[in-house]
This record gives C-alpha cells, sequence and structure tokens, in this order.
C-alpha cells in the first residue's frame, strides 16, 4: 500500500515545495489536478526526478458529456493528453468522473431515451475514444463513482464496473472511495470483492468527510477487503482537515497505515 494526496490539499507555493512537504509527511506520491499541470512537461518530469514521491494519477476533465459538442471534444483532446502524461510520469492513470449534479445535462428523447440514458451512452462511446491512448501508454481510464447526492450515472462501484466491462474492459476501470461506498454500499468490503478485477485506484476520507481518523468509518473490513484481491496500490487521502494541518495529517497517515496493517 502507497499513500498519496490531492494536489490541492498539499501547502507549498512551488510544485518542487510540495513535493518536499510529502516528504516530510512520509507520503509516497501525490494525485495531479492543478497548477502542477500547468508547467512545462520538462520541468514537472525534472521535479519528480529530485524527489521521492511520485505522480499516483491524474484527474481527467468532467466534461465528456457537456451538452455543447466544442467542450466535449476539448474535453476528450485534453483527457487523451493527460493519459499520455500519466504514462510518462509512471502513474495509474487518469481519473474520471463521468457529470456532477442530479439532472442530466442532454435533453430527454422519451419515449425513445431519456437524458440519462442518452449521457450513458454518450459515455461509453468517449470511453471508448480514449481507450486506445490509455492503452498505448499502459495506464487505466478509471471511473469514479460518487454518492447520489453528487452525480446519478455512477454511484456505486458495481456500477464503474459495470460501464469498464461495456467499454470493453482493461484499460477502462474504476476505483472505490470509502467516503462515497459509505453512503452507497451496503457492504464495503462486498463490493470489492464483487468488482476486484475493476479496481486500480483508491479514495480514502473518514465518514463526515474529514481526514480518516476523525470519523465514525471502520477502514479495517474493506482494507481486508482490498488485501483480499491482491491490491497494492494507491491511497489516496481526499478529504477536509480539521485542526492544525500539518499535525492533522501527520496523525492521518500514520492512522492509516495502523488500519491497514491491522486489518
Amino acid at each position: 500500500m502507497k499513500l498519496t494526496i490531492r494536489e490541492a490539499m498539499v501547502p507549498g507555493e512551488a510544485f518542487a515545495d510540495q513535493l518536499a512537504w510529502l516528504e516530510t509527511m512520509e507520503i509516497d506520491g501525490i494525485e495531479l489536478h492543478a497548477g502542477s499541470l500547468d508547467l512545462p512537461r520538462e520541468e514537472l518530469h525534472n521535479a519528480f526526478v529530485s524527489s521521492t514521491a511520485r505522480a499516483s494519477a491524474i484527474e481527467g476533465i468532467p466534461q465528456l458529456l457537456n451538452a455543447d459538442p466544442a467542450i466535449r471534444d476539448d474535453a476528450v483532446r485534453r483527457t487523451r493528453e493527460r493519459l499520455t502524461l500519466a504514462g510518462e510520469l509512471g502513474a495509474v492513470g487518469v481519473l474520471v468522473v463521468p457529470q456532477f449534479g442530479r439532472t442530466a445535462a442532454l435533453h430527454d428523447l422519451s419515449p425513445w431515451k431519456t437524458g440519462a440514458e442518452l449521457e450513458r451512452e454518450l459515455l461509453l462511446c468517449q470511453l471508448g475514444e480514449l481507450a486506445p491512448t490509455a492503452r498505448e501508454s499502459s495506464v487505466h481510464l478509471f471511473l469514479e463513482p460518487l454518492n447520489r447526492y453528487e452525480a446519478y450515472i455512477v454511484n456505486r462501484v458495481e456500477q464503474g464496473a459495470e460501464i469498464a466491462r461495456e467499454a470493453g474492459g482493461a484499460p477502462v476501470a474504476t476505483m472505490a472511495d470509502f467516503f462515497h461506498m459509505n453512503i452507497e454500499e451496503a457492504d464495503i468490503a462486498a463490493s470489492i470483492h464483487e468488482s476486484a478485477s475493476h479496481i486500480v485506484y483508491v479514495h480514502v476520507a473518514d465518514s463526515n468527510r474529514l481526514q480518516p481518523g476523525q470519523g465514525h468509518l471502520d477502514f479495517r473490513p474493506g482494507f481486508a477487503a482490498l488485501k483480499d484481491i491482491g491490491y497494492d496500490g494507491w491511497l489516496g487521502i481526499e478529504c477536509r482537515v480539521s485542526g492544525d494541518y500539518d499535525t492533522s495529517m501527520r496523525e492521518a497517515v500514520a492512522f492509516l497505515r495502523r488500519e491497514w496493517d491491522a486489518a
């Protein structure tokens, strides 16, 4: 198991400073999605050469289902670029949030198809278009299931796995996010076992969206399930943080390593 964290959660003005902070926290990686992606490629590569931290994943563009074709095309183009970059950096791949919100952006064409049905089919089309680049770069294009209050196409891990299968399987995959699973899954461990072959990445936050250890979520059954399926990849910290920032993050890192070892 390796720990990583969202870029926006990492303090430091320069990217090199952010990577240095990760080393002081004993966090192994960083999930890229902010200012780092605006850096010249050579500067970004050199920053990692000088650090023990690694790129765990890169966030995709959450506009693949936008109603405007020009915006969709741009999202596909930029996601393709990020897949290539993920391969260059040795990251797992690009994380895709299909859509935010509880209503479809596309028009309802009932009785032929609803807006939601159209969006799901469009998503499969977009994933199919991007899959060759992911394959060429030896990375994954993976879906993040979000809870029902934030999205509606992919809420549960099994739904992400089903779409991955329909899109042709690897390199399309899904991930497990303990915060969203705590809301949507009847049994976190069972959900991990059921979708084992499609899970390539993990996010962790506690039940109240604070740092792990500050809520009532029991991580051990889910961690044990991840061990059972042979998962030894990234655990990505994605949360709000209460208390003194550095102290709280050190405690969260220690908590996660302790719970993983005990699972």
